[in-house]
């Protein structure tokens, strides 16, 4: 089973400067903190991945680019926050994130070992967690047309990254106890994609984007309870990123048509 190096976290550790200005009147939507949240938890299944996958360069690539992602999202938090428990938010937020660029001791892939410097690997398994909590916890978000969708793509990557962290630490004496925690999860997100499709039966494009997404879980719902020898990590990463990322384009496309002004007819 493979870490990262030390080299293979130069771009995790560079994006770690939150620099975007704060813009007036804006305020903290539960779409962004959702946003936040899927890509923090995109961060712990790459990094799963990758130790799974045997050092796979694709995963390495592909949690670099997650972290970009979820700092993007930080910024993008930062800009919006104008009430004090938005700041407040956004600030412990920010100061867990950087925990991330603590030194590191991590293996290079092929077996060579890195020097020894204090920091704790788990981080980038723990943080998204910590980080997830302070977000649900945080009920003050202006509400939008399309938080139920952005909940079921943030629940989506959740249950993608618990999937193949057990995979990764299976053996380890924890993992019985992950298994009976994460199992019951598997037929509750089915019952909450029913209701996120009924509620959007009449949108046009994201309905049917729903409506494929649910297909695809049928397909790989069972897969996600099979965690030794059949265990399929691949398959699943593979069909849930197609979903998150078809739900993605399907809901900002919808928020899109909402935003347009409406053109009247000439005076």
């Amino acid at each position: 089973m493979r870490t990262l190096s030390r080299g293979a976290l130069a771009v995790v550790l560079s994006v770690t400067g939150l620099t975007a200005p704060v813009l007036a009147g804006a305020a903290v939507s539960r779409a962004q903190l959702e946003d936040l949240e899927h890509h923090l938890w995109q961060v712990r299944t790459d990094f799963h991945m990758y130790s799974v996958m045997d050092g796979n360069d694709t995963y390495r690539v592909a949690l670099n680019e997650a972290a970009q992602q979820a700092a993007e999202a930080l910024d993008e938090l930062r800009a919006s926050s104008e009430t004090d428990a938005e700041r407040a938010l956004v600030t412990d937020l920010t100061d867990q994130w950087q925990r991330m660029a603590a030194d590191q001791a991590l293996p290079a892939p092929g077996g060579a070992e890195a020097e020894t410097v204090p920091g704790d690997p788990r981080r980038l398994d723990d943080l998204p967690a910590e980080m997830a909590d302070g977000i649900n916890g945080f009920e003050s978000a202006a509400g939008g047309d399309y938080d139920d969708v952005y909940a079921l793509i943030s629940e989506l990557q959740y249950l993608t990254s618990s999937y193949v962290a057990i995979i990764a630490v299976n053996g380890d004496e924890n993992a019985e106890q992950d298994r009976g925690a994460f199992e019951p999860a598997v037929p509750a997100f089915t019952e909450r994609l029913k209701r996120v499709q009924a509620a959007h039966r009449g949108d046009g494009n994201l309905n049917r984007t729903l409506e494929q997404a649910a297909l695809k879980w049928g397909f790989i719902r069972s897969s996600m309870l099979k965690f030794g020898e059949d265990a399929v990590p691949f398959l699943v990463y593979r069909y849930t990123s197609q979903m998150t990322s078809s739900l993605q384009q399907a809901v900002d496309l919808a928020t899109s048509e909402v935003a347009k002004p409406t053109i009247g007819p000439p005076e």
